[in-house]
């Protein structure tokens, strides 16, 4: 798990979400799984059906403690069910203090439940709003003693009303285990004007002289549009090119909108041209189309449909390349079902179903 795909992204999120009150979501799929307290269901299968999985999510709260037990199954040889995998989340809150521990765990062929991984999470929130949190994951070796692997910590705070920043690091073993700060991630969100949030961040890792290098930099603007539920982000990044030096790679234009029930999000990414950013002639890469909407059951369906360029003929028009179909349907006061269709072109370029989960 790295620092830059994990928490800096992640925290990317939260914090222009936390200046930009009342920002639209960017993720509606993500949420499938979300449902009443008392537990969740979702049934996924491969291709074809030939090897089922069932991934079963139950949740029980007491006295401010929650317990979330996910188990996967699938078929074993004699074509019964059989568990795979089990996570156990934990959560505990103490006032200002949050403790979460994750427990998983997988099972051999005879069916013997074995600990793989557990990691305890521990958050602490001021009253002024800054947060500290630490991640600590042990593995177990092959004696069965568990030895610390990884130390995230994430420190939030704000030095403006309208400033928010983040310090986010990762800690791996090093010589004779103990523990060395190797990557980091800094960001920081800010309010330039009403419906305007700026957002920068930087990853860095160290070199082989133990020097803090970039390899990544994303800065961008989040604009509200004042009097509508539309809202535009645009991002650039920059990575090191063949000589080390910071160049741009691309760029990402999201625009989210909200009516009549319906969120409706776009995502398009360019690169740079011989002559910049000429959107209007061949910069895009990519566009990503995703429309999700309320079902009156209370449920959710969202579409899917990813363009691209052919890589061998990059002059031609972009085409559909994948559509995904996600429903989530309650089937009684506890449990949701989320059932996925994924699309692919075949060889004469229409849209056939390559996967049912």
């Amino acid at each position: 798990m790295t620092l830059q795909g994990t928490a800096g992204i992640c925290f990317c999120i939260l914090i222009t979400s936390a200046i930009a009150t009342g920002q639209t979501k960017s993720n509606t799929t993500s949420q499938g799984q979300q449902g009443p307290a008392g537990g969740v269901m979702q049934r996924t299968y491969e291709a074809g059906d030939i090897m089922p999985l069932r991934r079963t999510q139950t949740r029980s709260t007491s006295s401010g403690r929650e317990v979330i037990v996910e188990t996967v199954e699938s078929l074993d040889i004699e074509g019964r069910p059989a568990p795979l995998d089990e996570i156990v989340t934990e959560t505990r809150t103490e006032r200002n203090t949050q403790h979460v521990r994750q427990d998983v765990f997988r099972f051999t062929p005879d069916r013997r439940r074995q600990l793989s991984e557990t990691t305890e999470s521990r958050q602490d929130m001021q009253p002024n709003g800054n947060t500290g949190t630490v991640h600590n994951t042990w593995a177990p070796d092959l004696n069965g003693h568990l030895h610390l692997t990884s130390r995230r910590t994430e420190q939030t705070t704000s030095s403006a009303p309208d400033v928010r920043q983040t310090t986010t690091t990762l800690l791996l073993p090093h010589i004779n285990e103990a523990l060395r700060e190797t990557e980091r991630s800094e960001h920081t969100a800010r309010r330039v004007s009403p419906g305007v949030v700026r957002n920068d961040s930087t990853y860095l890792v160290r070199d082989v002289n133990g020097r803090w290098q970039p390899v990544e930099i994303r800065r961008g603007e989040v604009r509200e549009t004042a009097g509508s539920s539309e809202q535009i982000e645009e991002e650039t990044i920059e990575r090191p090119d063949l000589n080390g030096k910071l160049a741009v790679t691309e760029t990402n234009v999201i625009r989210r909108s909200n009516a009549n029930n319906q969120e409706r999000v776009v995502i398009e990414t360019y690169a740079p041209t011989m002559d910049g950013w000429r959107r209007a002639n061949g910069g895009l890469l990519q566009r990503v189309q995703r429309t999700t909407t309320v079902t009156a059951d209370g449920g959710r369906s969202t579409v899917e449909e990813v363009e691209a360029r052919s890589p061998v003929a990059p002059s031609d028009p972009m085409r559909v390349i994948s559509r995904t179909v996600t429903t989530v349907r309650p089937i009684s006061a506890d449990r949701w079902v989320t059932e996925r269709q994924v699309f692919e072109p075949d060889l004469e370029g229409r849209l056939r179903l390559v996967r049912n989960e």
